[in-house]
């Protein structure tokens, strides 16, 4: 059963008003479903993951244009960077918007060469790991998130009706890709073992020459209990014998394919945020308890990183939705004198501010960082909230909020 993404507004908008329109991502977030779902009965399909095809492409990119139909679809476009002079030339000549959709997982050499050969013709978007809204059944409709950022304030209907999906715990241990949501705990272990070994394989060997694709591994066993920690980039790998500028290249090798999710620090000042100490994650929580051999409910309920495994998941949403609606917002966290926020979110010169706590029922001064955070920053701060795993949306004291990740069916108050 297709489950609809956040993203498909957006992107059936902008084919209609761009000659070419590129969707990049991590593996298996689900853009090759996604585009023919929208897309199939109106535009040709192509896959370069079949080596016939592939050579013809890189060979003789006219002919192999010329054996299909306007418009076009064609995924996995990065193993032919030759097809790009060519698209570029159709989509001068033609002149209309909607000729192409490309799409390809090896996020990093798609981007590059798009905007070496077709600058100005292409727009970029970016499809990552489903949100618990799209897991639910619910991507359609639209996210709280967005709603905030564009009016600045939120209301208890703003949280869509959940029409299927599990607890948070098994929502984090799931992550959200796709290609587990039908899949029992049993398969998890294979399954990722699997889509680590064609990541490093494909994607990471274009990048690094590799003599052991084992130590890649084991420096992402390295990184998964750092997620949502600041990170001393100084010190990193030197738990597996690795030298440090070759492990901060290696993370940047991370980062550009997206397996990475950097996170600087908020500070007033613009230079400060470059000098201070970063956050960062991996760009799926499946992916982080899979490397944790979190292999179970009970086991991630009663693990320590249970915590920052919440945060990374809020976070997986946040950078989800951004990158659906194309809203140009920035993330950062805070931290100063012992006092922090998880995230901050700055868009449109305003700041919103999100403190994660599981427990769904507060104590009370889950949000006295928040309150610091305000007085810090004053007016720039147009909405703050504690973002529990469940639970309801209401107010907590004037101007702080509780949001739930998973809203509790029929049961919002104020």
């Amino acid at each position: 059963m297709y489950l609809g993404r956040h993203i498909e507004k957006t992107l059936t908008g902008a084919v209609r008003q761009f000659p070419v329109v590129a969707l990049s991502g991590p593996r298996q977030t689900g853009k090759s479903t996604l585009l023919k779902h929208l897309f199939a009965q109106n535009f040709d399909y192509v896959t370069l993951d079949d080596m016939a095809l592939r050579s013809q492409a890189q060979r003789d990119p006219q002919t192999f244009l010329r054996n299909y139909t306007d418009p076009l679809i064609i995924d996995e476009v990065q193993y032919a960077p030759e097809l790009f002079s060519e698209i570029k030339r159709r989509a001068d000549d033609v002149g209309s918007p909607g000729q192409f959709i490309l799409s390809g997982s090896q996020q990093f050499h798609l981007i590059q060469n798009l905007q070496e050969s077709l600058a100005g013709r292409v727009l970029l978007m970016n499809l990552l790991p489903m949100t618990q809204q799209e897991r639910s059944g619910a991507g359609q409709i639209g996210h709280w998130l967005t709603t905030l950022l564009q009016t600045g304030g939120l209301k208890k209907n703003d949280f869509p009706p959940r029409v299927q999906g599990g607890a948070p715990e098994s929502i984090i241990r799931h992550g959200g890709l796709p290609g587990l949501l039908n899949k029992t705990e049993p398969f998890f272990g294979s399954y990722f073992e699997s889509y680590l070994r064609t990541y490093i394989e494909r994607d990471i060997s274009l990048m690094i020459q590799l003599e052991n694709s084992a130590r890649m591994m084991e420096f992402l066993q390295l990184l998964a209990p750092l997620s949502m920690r600041e990170m001393n980039k100084s010190q990193l790998g030197r738990d597996i014998g690795m030298t440090s500028p070759t492990a901060n290249r290696w993370l940047q090798v991370l980062e550009a394919t997206g397996v990475w999710h950097n996170i600087p620090a908020f500070h007033g000042n613009l230079i400060k945020r470059i000098a201070k100490t970063p956050k960062g994650t991996l760009f799926d929580t499946g992916l982080i308890c899979h490397l944790l051999q979190i292999n179970s409910r009970e086991a991630l309920l009663t693990h320590p990183q249970l915590g920052f495994l919440f945060e990374a998941a809020f976070l997986h949403e946040i950078k989800a939705v951004l990158a659906s609606s194309l809203l140009n917002a920035r993330i950062y966290h805070w931290r100063a004198s012992q006092r922090e926020v998880d995230l901050v979110i700055e868009y449109g010169g305003r700041l919103f501010a999100f403190e994660c706590k599981w427990n769904a029922t507060l104590r009370g001064d889950e949000h006295k960082d928040l309150l610091r955070f305000r007085s810090e920053y004053g007016d720039k701060v147009a909405f703050s909230a504690v973002v529990t795993s469940t639970g309801t949306f209401r107010e907590l004291e004037p101007g702080i909020f509780q949001i739930p990740w998973v809203p509790l069916t029929d049961s919002f108050v104020r």
